[in-house]
């Protein structure tokens, strides 16, 4: 009974400062509206929503037309590849690539006719006519575009000129849960660990103000223990992460988001999650003196929880060593990082608990740990002080 009055007492002081409320609840619902805007496109328009070509073409016989009409009608399931505009200077597409407001430019030559037409005569040619190709290696769009267009140039060169092409057939099959999945879809479920990670900031927060507003030293007088008030500030937390889970997933689906895997599993995920945030929270809470000091010492641990666990981007590999037959990083040591991998692979891919077992394990272990480290240091540093 304690333990419910102190979770209600901080869920009262929270409902009184809405501004660290609604950045608890609804910050979670802004990254998804980004990555929508960013990335949910894909959904109806297809990946050449992104992928915008320009076309600078010198050809007169209109051979030059027919391969940028092959370009405009390639498909990937049923939606369009690329998004192709024609262009007339090649100054302004350069610097249309350099601003990155298109993935590459495709130069057509004033040759490609005659060659096409001279090859199908079984006519030599001195020098081929060369189709440019000019964009910025290092751009993932580039890349992408680029091995699109690779086989569709060849392959309708080989048609122009009459050249039967024999070779090995290729056929591409899904990983299960992927195929109609876009990137937004695949980001969902860092955002949802981002927003758990807030609790990181709010719980310190909480602590501090009892401190600072006498709290601790009633505490001698009553018989309220410390445990009762970690556990009810850490209840607290979690009643503001079971409402805002379901806020951040049910907006992604609105937006369009398709989820594949068991839900009450995502659901006991996001609340080993929420311990780990909570216990990081008490450590903080050890070391701050005013709220200030929570704040500052809370975002220094945020950003590395959630920006080094790959929630929001890939991480280069930084491997440790193979235990039990994983392949452990650097990054497996935050717990985050098994949580963001523990739901993506639950949401986007739809795997099992046995699938993601050490994923969960992982995390339970190191949620535990930080949690009890968290309740000792908090009751020997802050509780037993005079």
């Amino acid at each position: 009974m304690k333990v419910l009055r102190v979770a209600q007492k901080t869920l009262v002081e929270l409902w009184r400062e809405p501004m660290h409320l609604a950045l608890m609840l609804f910050f979670p619902i802004i990254l998804v509206i980004f990555y929508y805007v960013a990335f949910g496109q894909t959904e109806s328009a297809g990946i050449g929503a992104y992928l915008r070509v320009l076309v600078l073409n010198r050809d007169t016989s209109g051979a030059g037309e027919q391969l940028v009409a092959a370009m405009d009608a390639l498909e990937f399931e049923g939606k369009p590849v690329l998004d192709v505009d024609m262009v007339a200077s090649e100054g302004d597409a350069r610097i249309a690539l350099l601003e990155r407001k298109a993935a590459l430019l495709v130069i057509v030559p004033p040759d490609l006719g005659e060659a096409l037409a001279g090859a199908s005569r079984g006519v030599p040619r001195a020098s081929p006519a060369v189709v440019e190709v000019v964009g910025d290696p290092g751009s993932d769009t580039f890349v992408f575009a680029r091995s699109f267009l690779a086989g569709l140039i060849r392959e309708f060169t080989f048609e122009a000129a009459g050249v039967k092409e024999e070779g090995p057939v290729l056929t591409y099959e899904f990983l299960a849960g992927t195929g109609t999945m876009s990137d937004f879809d695949f980001g969902v479920p860092g955002t949802i660990v981002f927003g758990i990670a807030f609790a990181i900031i709010t719980t310190p927060i909480a602590l501090v103000r009892e401190k600072v507003g006498g709290t601790l030293q009633r505490l001698r007088l009553t018989r309220l223990s410390a445990g009762a008030l970690l556990a009810g500030v850490a209840l607290a937390q979690m009643a503001i992460v079971a409402v805002q889970v379901p806020i951040t997933f049910a907006s992604a689906v609105a937006l369009g988001f398709q989820g594949h895997g068991s839900l009450w599993l995502a659901a006991g995920i996001c609340a080993l999650l929420g311990l780990a945030a909570v216990g990081v929270g008490l450590l903080i809470a050890c070391f701050s003196r005013t709220e200030g000091d929570a704040v500052n010492l809370a975002s220094g641990a945020l950003v590395p929880l959630v920006f080094l666990s790959g929630a929001v981007f890939p991480l280069p590999a930084v491997s440790l060593g193979t235990v039990a037959g994983h392949d452990v990083q650097a990054y497996d040591l935050l717990p985050t990082t098994h949580g963001a991998e523990a739901l993506r692979r639950v949401l986007v891919f739809g795997d099992g608990a046995g699938v993601i077992a050490y994923e969960l394990v992982a995390l339970a272990v190191l949620s535990a740990a930080i949690l009890a480290a968290g309740v000792v240091l908090y009751r020997r540093l802050q509780m037993q002080r005079g």
